[in-house]
């Protein structure tokens, strides 16, 4: 399900190079895969993006989530279909303000099927679990 605008030539040995690349990519797919470090397992996560910026946010509260792993440890991955993407993971500086155009990114992007997941996204206390996710490329 990639966009023509990835070619396998852009996939280099499947290593990301660009933030366009990566931008293409996570928008190519509803489903992602995030896990923190390497030595974790992968587990389903939606990303979305907001002026060139990568998000996710928690929804099941658990003290081993891959979101305490971040917040511990930030650096981790991401995989999109076959390719995964070396990532740090951070609350962003500016939460506050990201928060409403992370909402509004996931409601785009997921439209029917988001209100539909009822995973609380848009709750406050999923509001505050927003992560940012820096590639390392």
């Amino acid at each position: 399900m990639l966009q023509n605008t990835i070619t396998n030539e852009d996939l280099v040995g499947n290593i990301m190079t660009t933030i366009e690349q990566v931008s293409a990519l996570i928008n190519a797919y509803q489903v992602h895969q995030i896990r923190a470090g390497k030595n974790h397992r992968f587990v389903d996560i939606s990303i979305v993006e907001v002026d060139g910026r990568f998000f996710v946010r928690q929804y099941k509260f658990g003290e081993n989530s891959w979101y305490h792993a971040f917040i511990k440890t930030p650096l981790g991955q991401i995989k999109c279909g076959d390719t995964t993407i070396d990532i740090k993971g951070q609350v962003p500086s500016d939460l506050s303000t990201i928060n409403a155009m992370v909402t509004k990114s996931f409601w785009k992007k997921y439209s029917i099927i988001y209100g539909i997941m009822k995973l609380g996204f848009n709750t406050k206390k999923h509001e505050a679990s927003t992560l940012e996710l820096i590639p390392l490329c």
